[in-house]
């Protein structure tokens, strides 16, 4: 692993902050940035992966950081060739600036999926509670837009930093097209857990109850304390965020 090559398309070389603090530059990186930088749909990479001795594809992980609409990263990731795929920023329906896989997953027929914008609804009010302790919980009134459409946030599909230019208002049948297509070409999907329950981490930033089962479960402090995490400040666990790792395969 110290030795795989490494591909980094980002419009800011990582050496330009070091006049601010600490900034990690890996020698083993080819930096496509500044004058050099190329937007991931923008690059033939069968020829520059091939210029790195790699053929297979199929074989290179993708990782994402770059808050552009993951469905329009999974075409292209699909047609370049990629099977895996790492979204790091993978926000709950209703928040985040960009449409991530894990709101075009919000569908009725999912478990925890689909939602009522009635205001007397129960949904409404375990929302409303929520809401009071934890940053990332959305109320009724946040979640659902005109024509009580609550998919992506409030019925857009935001991209490329909730940029209005790129923005797109969706039916839910968009919506629901975009699941099934998305659907018929994952062969796994696995969001990563939090490292414990919000009761051991304090945390208060995302709600717990749209998030899966945290690796060290609320109550098991031994645990917790013998894994050395009562050592850690507790604002390092507000950073979740969702991260989610896809394996796609082309139909």
């Amino acid at each position: 692993m110290p030795d795989t090559p490494i591909i980094t398309l980002t419009p800011r070389h990582p050496e330009k902050y070091l006049k601010k603090g600490p900034a990690y530059v890996d020698g083993n990186c080819t930096y496509f940035s500044g004058k050099d930088f190329l937007d991931f749909g923008s690059i033939d990479w069968r020829k520059l992966m091939k210029k790195h001795g790699i053929t297979d594809l199929s074989r290179v992980l993708i990782f994402f950081d770059d808050h552009q609409n993951e469905l329009k990263r999974v075409r292209q990731a699909l047609k370049a060739g990629f099977r895996h795929l790492v979204f790091e920023d993978n926000y709950d329906t209703g928040t985040g600036d960009h449409y991530s896989l894990r709101q075009i997953c919000d569908q009725p027929y999912i478990r925890g999926g689909g939602h009522s914008c009635f205001k007397d609804s129960d949904e409404a009010r375990i929302r409303s509670r929520r809401e009071k302790f934890w940053e990332k919980a959305v109320n009724i009134d946040k979640l659902c837009g005109p024509g009580e459409a609550w998919w992506g946030v409030r019925g857009y599909m935001l991209d490329d930093f909730n940029n209005s230019k790129s923005n797109k208002l969706i039916s839910y049948s968009e919506h629901f097209q975009n699941s099934r297509f998305v659907e018929s070409i994952l062969d796994v999907y696995w969001e990563v857990p939090p490292v414990a329950g919000p009761s051991l981490t304090h945390q208060t930033r995302y709600d717990p109850a749209r998030a899966v089962t945290p690796v060290v479960e609320d109550g098991r402090y031994g645990l917790f304390q013998r894994l050395g995490l009562t050592r850690l400040d507790p604002s390092v666990f507000n950073g979740y965020t969702q991260m989610a790792y896809l394996q796609i395969t082309k139909q």
